[in-house]
């Protein structure tokens, strides 16, 4: 015994060990970092600008902790007032606070006075829509979204390569803003070869003055917009009432609805809406429409924290990314060997971020990997929009979309375009897309099969289809029985915004999974989606074409049951069920791998297909289901019930009247699984069957104990009275339960 217990205690002291070794250290587990944000909580940014990015920095900090992963972040949030001066002030105390990274403030007017201030205190800041060129002049700044002059040039290679066009007036505020616009297209254009005219402003006479040279050029340039939405309005009416029809393109900052309602009152947008924004094209980091599936995935998130009337625009986007990476710095700095203290994790942190220098090396965000150029910026491409109908801002229909590898082949056939030294960017089709919904003729949920008649659309850009990118070359990948003929459109015309409209009517089965643990309660969603398997979705991207419809999602759905996207008469056929609601949303299928193509490496390993899907949610009509499939059951515990007050005698006639309920209710059991199909998960209706057998074999049981009782000569009114109220008690427990999973599930 006395050797037993010293080889015994060695045991428990090596598995301590292990189990030591594989946990995390309590410090680890237990540590944590603040994450400052200079973020205008007041003052006019403050709702515009100031609570979206402070949600979407509260919603990645959310998703860090709950990872596991740490240290635990904590906010360190500082209100610029939206002023300077508060800006400065701000970032100085977040400075003297125990924040490792900053992130803000939103607008360059209010982050260049911050930087200074950042700086001082040695802790690295993240803007992440601050666009002036001067951020990055501060120290510890980085920048993730594009530069002004950035976008200028981006502006200048879509005019040449997506709009065709070779000549350009360029009429710009003469000030920080409007002169690095004017610079970057500058810069862009004389790569390209562009013929360009410069003309600056300083005040409103000097614009209205831009404004007539431009129109009485002979040579009817495209227009470019270096201005704010103060200059940009009267520029535009002045252009368009000149008779300039020209393309006119401009900042991110003119795309918001706000810009679009500032000519609403005009007499010319009163006789035909859009007059004046016809053919303005505007550059952003992202448009929801066309976005790509992380961000579509990060727009149902952030819809899922802040409620789903939230808006989400590109600068919550941005916002997100910018958290994402400073959260990055943050526990980078913490695994360092060499951080210790507050001052020495700012710096590892910085030093990390600026070891972010290439793709090789970047972090995976939303928009693409995020890396930094020497000069702290970060290379992000544009997304072009227009607004369409009712002032909504949608994806123009030709994107630029650069490659991280070129193909000699590709360049030769001008499927790539040169952006810049060495750098290619691909044509993107937007292709605006939508379904109409005629019929659902029936539901089979046996055979997990629907029938259905409905029109598909598309619109997209003339002369840009290509063998591998062609449109119209779309697949119904769940169609067992019907034919789709895109050779044979039902209609097709040109347009004159430059787009093919096609048109096709479709009728089939198509496979559908249900999902039946609720039934008779359940919901079903039935899908008709398509997808291009011969174009990945940098070269196309299936869209909503929200102008087709009334009830629009600001983001990327369309959902109206009884007009714009489904028959009033489409459900008359479905006796048994009630249609909730009509969906139309973009479908993305992603595949992470590159494929066995070795130009794709690391964060550029990733495929994605667009597609397009109508989602058709019904309820059944559960009245009808009980009273098809539960009411003989009902009817039978009701006869069982009964059994129970016959006298004791009638033992013989209680066991018979529980024995045909139980194979009568395993009979209608077998038929409603019948119906069902081969469902290999237990669906609801099920318990309530489970409870009828038991309640079965406590009316048996009682008759038995009762009969035994009454041979003895003993009372069987205690037998009675137990059989009834276990009887009664599972009754009414199943009822209750069912109601309150009803109202549950409604």
């Amino acid at each position: 015994m006395s050797k037993v217990l010293p080889v015994a205690s060695r045991l428990l002291v090596l598995v301590f060990g292990l189990l030591l070794m594989g946990a995390p250290p309590a410090a680890a587990q237990n540590a944590t970092a603040k994450l400052g944000v200079v973020v205008s909580r007041t003052g006019e940014y403050e709702a515009s600008y100031g609570k979206p990015f402070l949600d979407s920095v509260r919603l990645a900090v959310d998703e860090a902790n709950a990872s596991g992963v740490g240290p635990r972040i904590e906010l360190e949030i500082q209100d610029d007032r939206s002023t300077e001066a508060g800006a400065r002030e701000a970032a100085t105390r977040v400075g003297e606070s125990g924040a490792i990274v900053a992130v803000g403030p939103v607008l360059s007017i209010l982050a260049l006075p911050a930087g200074p201030a950042f700086a001082q205190a040695g802790i690295a800041s993240i803007v992440s829509t601050a666009g002036s060129d001067l951020v990055t002049n501060n120290a510890t700044t980085f920048q993730t979204v594009f530069r002004n002059s950035d976008l200028g040039e981006s502006v200048a290679d879509y005019l040449r390569h997506a709009l065709g066009g070779g000549r350009a007036a360029v009429v710009f505020a003469d000030n920080g803003y409007g002169q690095t616009i004017a610079d970057g297209f500058r810069r862009g254009a004389e790569r390209l070869g562009l013929q360009t005219t410069y003309h600056p402003f300083r005040n409103a006479a000097e614009r209205d003055e831009a404004v007539r040279r431009i129109a009485a050029d002979p040579g009817k340039p495209a227009v470019v917009l270096g201005a704010l939405e103060a200059d940009a309005a009267p520029i535009m009416m002045g252009l368009r009432r000149a008779g300039v029809t020209a393309p006119v393109l401009g900042p991110g900052v003119l795309s918001d609805q706000s810009f679009f309602n500032l000519f609403r009152d005009q007499p010319e947008e009163r006789r035909a809406p859009g007059h004046f924004t016809r053919d303005l094209f505007i550059a952003t980091p992202v448009i929801l429409d066309s976005a790509n599936a992380e961000t579509l995935a990060f727009t149902e998130r952030y819809r899922a924290r802040f409620g789903p009337e939230a808006s989400v625009s590109w600068l919550s986007v941005q916002a997100y990314d910018s958290a994402q990476l400073a959260i990055a710095a943050i526990r980078a700095a913490f695994a360092s060997k060499n951080a210790t203290d507050l001052r020495s994790r700012r710096k590892a942190a910085f030093d990390y971020l600026a070891s972010l220098n290439g793709p090789a090396r970047a972090v995976p965000g939303l928009l693409g990997p995020m890396w930094f150029t020497p000069e702290r910026g970060r290379s992000l491409p544009i997304r072009m929009g227009r607004f369409g109908k009712g002032g909504l801002f949608e994806s123009a229909p030709i994107q630029l979309v650069p490659v991280s590898s070129s193909a000699a082949e590709e360049v030769a056939a001008g499927t790539l375009v040169e952006i810049g030294p060495g750098r290619y960017a691909r044509r993107q089709q937007v292709v605006y897309t939508g379904i109409f919904l005629n019929e659902i003729a029936r539901i089979d949920v046996a055979q997990s099969v629907f029938s259905a008649d409905f029109y598909v659309w598309v619109r997209f850009a003339r002369g840009l289809a290509a063998t591998d990118a062609d449109p119209v070359q779309f697949e119904f990948p769940d169609m067992i029985r019907g034919t789709f003929a895109s050779a044979r459109p039902a209609s097709q015309r040109d347009l004159d915004d430059g787009t093919t409209y096609r048109l096709w009517r479709v009728s089939g089965d198509f496979k559908n999974d249900f999902d039946l643990r609720r039934y008779p309660a359940d919901r079903q969603k039935l899908e008709i989606r398509f997808f291009n398997a011969r174009a990945a979705s940098d070269r196309m991207v299936y869209v909503l074409d929200r102008s087709a419809f009334e009830g629009i999602d600001a983001g990327f759905g369309a959902t109206n049951a009884f007009g714009g996207t489904a028959a009033p008469k489409a459900f008359r056929n479905l006796t048994q069920w009630q249609p909730l609601r009509v969906t139309e949303v973009r479908e993305i299928l992603v595949s992470r791998s590159g494929l066995g193509d070795p130009g794709l490496v690391g964060l550029d390993r990733v495929r994605e297909l667009s597609g397009f899907a109508m989602l058709i949610e019904v309820q059944r009509d559960i009245a009808t289901t009980l009273i098809k499939t539960l009411l003989p059951v009902g009817l039978m515990t009701l006869i069982m019930f009964a059994t129970l007050y016959f006298p004791p005698v009638l033992a013989a006639a209680k066991v018979t009247v529980a024995i045909t309920a139980g194979l009568s209710g395993a009979v209608l059991l077998s038929s409603i699984n019948s119906q069902l199909g081969n469902v290999g998960y237990v669906i609801a209706v099920e318990y309530g069957f489970y409870v009828f057998f038991a309640l079965c074999l406590v009316c048996i049981i009682t008759a038995l104990v009762g009969e035994k009782t009454r041979l003895e000569g003993r009372s069987t009114v205690l037998v009675d009275r137990t059989g009834r109220a276990l009887f009664a008690l599972g009754f009414v427990g199943t009822i209750t339960a069912a109601c309150i999973a009803f109202v549950l599930w409604r």
